[in-house]
Formats: structure tokens, sequence, C-alpha cells
């Protein structure tokens, strides 16, 4: 029986357990990548906490509780992440300083994607919290064309971000 976990007794559970916690990953998230981020952290997890380790539970019960809490963690982010999407198509400020660092990088990466008015034009909207109005005046445009930029850039960032997560989960 175990006491302690030490590099040696790690290593050893590294070992034995990787390939049934990246199975049950796979199993809940059908992506390869997701599935080798979450063994990653359930074991960093592991180790970070293996001073608390109770010799009166099994290792496996103590691993598996870890990757679960994982998983969690996981599910939580993407639901956020979706939120932050489907808010999108909804005419208020995205709260930057409430992402995540991720994300964040994502949702400025797909802005610059956007061609230099539209990007001005989300910007007022979305970052900036303007009115069509205030926008169509500021940059010397009518309210409709605003509209039709804000229209055109979710459209457009929708795509770039499903896309960039995609590429994120594939990574």
């Amino acid at each position: 029986m175990i006491t302690q976990i030490d590099e040696t007794d790690f290593k050893i559970i590294f070992y034995e357990y990787y390939d049934t916690l990246y199975s049950g990953f796979y199993k809940k998230t059908q992506s390869d990548i997701v599935s080798q981020d979450l063994v990653q952290l359930t074991f960093i997890r592991f180790w970070k906490y293996r001073e608390s380790f109770n010799p009166e539970i099994s290792i496996e019960v103590q691993l598996f509780r870890k990757g679960k809490q994982c998983y969690i963690d996981w599910l939580r982010k993407e639901a956020r992440n979706r939120e932050m999407i489907d808010n999108l198509r909804y005419h208020q400020t995205i709260p930057m300083e409430e992402l995540s660092i991720d994300l964040k990088d994502s949702l400025i990466h797909a802005i610059n994607k956007l061609p230099e008015v539209r990007q001005k034009v989300f910007h007022l909207a979305y970052i900036d919290g303007c009115s069509h109005k205030e926008i169509a005046s500021q940059l010397g445009i009518s309210v409709r064309t605003v509209d039709t930029h804000i229209y055109k850039a979710l459209k457009q960032l929708r795509k770039i971000l499903a896309f960039i997560f995609i590429l994120i989960h594939l990574q």
C-alpha cells in the first residue's frame, strides 16, 4: 500500500492509467487533442495534490476524481465559450476583461480578419457599446450601412470563431 507518492510511484501510476483515462475522455469528447489535454491536466492535478493523497482510498478512485474535476472544468469553459459566441447575436458589449485568455485571443484574431470598416463598426458597437446612430455619426455613414456592417461582421465572426474553436480542439 502506497502512503506517499514520489516520482517513481507517479511514473508507475502514469503508465498504468494513462490509456484508461484517455479512452474515458475520448468517449465523452470525441476529440483526440482534448482527451490528451484532459489526461495531462488530470495527472498535473494529481501530482500537485499528492500531499493530500489518502492511502485508505485507492489510487484509481483518487485519480479518476481528479479526472472528473478536470472534465467538469473543461465543460464549464466550453459552455462559457459557446455562450460568448451565442451572445454575439445580440447588441451588447463584450466583457473583454471577463474572457479567458484563449477566448480573448481568438476573438481579437477573428476581429482582425474583418475588413477595416467592419472592424471599426464591430469594435464601436460591441466593445465600446455605441449605438448604431452614434457609430453612423462617428464614421460618416448611414445607420442602414452600420446595420449591414454589423450583420456581416457577426456572420463572418461566427464562422471564424467556430473554425478557431475547432482548430483549438484539434491541436
